[in-house]
């Protein structure tokens, strides 16, 4: 079995070839970057693997290896800081199958706005605006005490609510509370008013 500093040192030179740089063709530039170091992790340890047993793998066999992780979402080296990462809302897996609905403060987006939700960026002729309000986003959970930070940045990563009060050592019932009361503050800092909504919605 060669050393380890071999097998890495083999591999290494593999992605400094470029041969791995097709696999991020049909990726959206969006994701690219992440998914194909994720892909490239994980056909490493394939790699390794087989390097152990005596066992060379095809650079063909690695590239397409590497192609098919990178595409498939559900692939990934490390999960969602813990949580479950098909219940974080921001997996675009949630999105694509319909799992999850765009809330704005004032209204929630119809189909036909969600469709250029996504060209958002591009279609800003004047992006002063938003830059002020991420600004001011910033600034306001800057403000907020630690364990608020924490509740929210858990929530964001995927964690349920019983995991967050596990970790900040409150019930359920009150991590719920508090993330209604953390929006209704952030809609008034805004000056908007959030809808009446009996319905369940992942935001």
């Amino acid at each position: 079995m060669p050393p380890i500093e071999t097998i890495r040192s083999s591999f290494n030179q593999k992605i400094r070839n470029g041969m791995f740089r097709p696999i991020v063709r049909r990726l959206h530039a969006d994701i690219a970057e992440d998914r194909s170091q994720d892909a490239l992790g994980l056909v490493y340890q394939q790699y390794v693997r087989h390097a152990e047993k005596g066992e060379v793998l095809d650079d063909a066999l690695l590239v397409h290896a590497a192609r098919v992780r990178a595409e498939d979402l559900s692939r990934q080296v490390v999960l969602c800081s813990g949580g479950a990462r098909k219940t974080c809302a921001m997996d675009p897996r949630n999105f694509h199958e319909g799992k999850v609905e765009v809330l704005r403060l004032n209204k929630i987006l119809d189909k036909e706005e969600c469709r250029l939700l996504g060209l958002a960026d591009f279609m800003v002729a004047n992006p002063t605006r938003e830059i002020l309000s991420a600004i001011d986003l910033t600034a306001w959970m800057s403000s907020l005490p630690d364990d608020d930070q924490v509740l929210l940045s858990m929530r964001m990563a995927g964690h349920r609510l019983k995991s967050i009060g596990k970790k900040l050592g409150i019930r359920t019932e009150r991590v719920w509370s508090r993330c209604r009361q953390l929006v209704y503050e952030l809609a008034e800092r805004a000056q908007l008013d959030i809808p009446s909504s009996r319905r369940p919605i992942r935001n």
